[in-house]
């Protein structure tokens, strides 16, 4: 999708799930970096795999930076929304860069390499490094690992070089970030991305129950409410409560 702001066309990446696209101005930002936060069981690595799946089935090229999962968890994961992640990675739609194996073994061979790295230098900045060429698509899952011995400064001042050398790729970055290092790093990643969506779970006041809902405090060029809004986690992922269009 493409949308013209202020005369100027900007690309939509859809969300791929219904009823969110027409609260964020019908997708993504194309080729802009957004930050997806929450806390444990708010559901944001299933809220990323929605927009692979949908990227995936529109043919664009998708990665996944693994930091916290091997790809066999990540494809069972994604079986069970009914996302085809290992049809994809067969066909070459999809890659996923295990960076967690990276990190794990760094600390028994420090010395190995890797596309020219040490599995040991694997960090923020150098993460573009390690993209295929021909990526549109990319999902960061999850960055909060890189935050751990840094200041918040030393951490913003790595992930505004990570958004610098992503916009220079010309794609579309998700960065999913867990809310205790969000919170660790005085949440200085809101500053530096296109847009930030916050999920959240908390008490329903008319109905005393906790819910989960997602709220967008930031999406540049783009109108959008402050309402939060509810969601579920089904058998086919997120499901927008009261949802009317796609």
């Amino acid at each position: 999708t493409c949308i013209v702001i202020n005369g100027v066309p900007m690309e939509r990446l859809s969300t791929g799930i219904q009823g969110l696209d027409k609260k964020i101005g019908d997708g993504y930002p194309g080729k802009k970096g957004i930050l997806i936060t929450g806390a444990p069981g708010s559901g944001k690595t299933i809220f990323a795999m929605h927009a692979i799946n949908q990227a995936c089935t529109d043919g664009k090229k998708s990665v996944i930076m693994a930091t916290e999962e091997t790809e066999e968890d990540i494809t069972e994961q994604a079986k069970i929304f009914g996302f085809p992640f290992d049809e994809y990675i067969k066909s070459g739609l999809l890659e996923i860069v295990k960076i967690l194996e990276m990190r794990s073994r760094s600390v028994t061979k420090a010395a190995e390499m890797i596309d020219g790295l040490s599995f040991k230098q694997v960090d923020l900045i150098n993460m573009p490094e390690l993209i295929p060429y021909d990526a549109e698509v990319i999902v960061m899952d999850n960055i909060g690992v890189f935050a751990i011995g840094l200041t918040p400064r030393e951490f913003r001042d790595q992930f505004d070089t990570l958004n610098l050398l992503l916009s220079q790729k010309d794609v579309t970055t998700l960065f999913v970030m867990d809310e205790a290092a969000h919170q660790m790093t005085h949440e200085v990643a809101d500053y530096s991305t296109f847009g930030n969506i916050k999920l959240m779970v908390k008490e329903n006041p008319y109905t005393g129950k906790m819910e989960r809902f997602i709220f967008i405090p930031k999406m540049r060029n783009t109108a959008i409410s402050l309402d939060p809004v509810p969601f579920e986690i089904t058998s086919k992922g997120i499901d927008i409560k009261g949802k009317k269009d796609t």
